[in-house]
């Protein structure tokens, strides 16, 4: 069981958007959109560099070590972790070459009894800043754990 008393525990991370890494998703999604990858086509739409897929936001979590770290601070074991949702709010474009700094914080963790046994929801909220000290995303992501 996750303690509840780690409701509001915040990590803060700082990550660089890579080419390389948006190329990777790309392959990944098969999403070809032109302004994901090519520097020409993001200018015709108004952007100074690409942009980053709107899906992109677990691979900063992830390869910052921020998610999976947060995981093991809560005592989630991965092999009984499910991503149930996950919902995003865009205030800004975030390009390549952007660094951003996030916090990510345990918003609620509730229990249910599932047809399996207990089934903890544990919310996380991460708000994604650039640079510029812009807001540029807030995203939320719910995660099941099977007790």
């Amino acid at each position: 069981m996750v303690d509840q008393n780690m409701v509001g525990t915040k990590v803060h991370f700082t990550w660089q958007v890579e080419r390389g890494k948006i190329a990777e998703f790309i392959a990944a999604t098969g999403d070809s959109t032109p302004i994901y990858s090519d520097k020409e086509a993001a200018a015709a739409e108004g952007y100074q560099d690409p942009v980053w897929p709107p899906t992109f936001t677990p691979v900063p979590l992830k390869w910052s070590g921020v998610l999976y770290n947060l995981f093991s601070t809560l005592g989630m074991p991965v092999h009984k972790l499910m991503h149930a949702e996950q919902s995003y709010q865009f205030h800004r474009e975030i390009l390549t070459g952007d660094t951003l700094s996030g916090v990510m914080e345990v918003k609620s963790i509730t229990s249910r009894e599932g047809k399996s046994g207990p089934l903890e929801f544990i919310l996380f909220e991460t708000v994604f800043v650039n640079q510029h000290e812009e807001e540029v995303l807030q995203e939320e992501m719910l995660v099941v754990v099977r007790s």
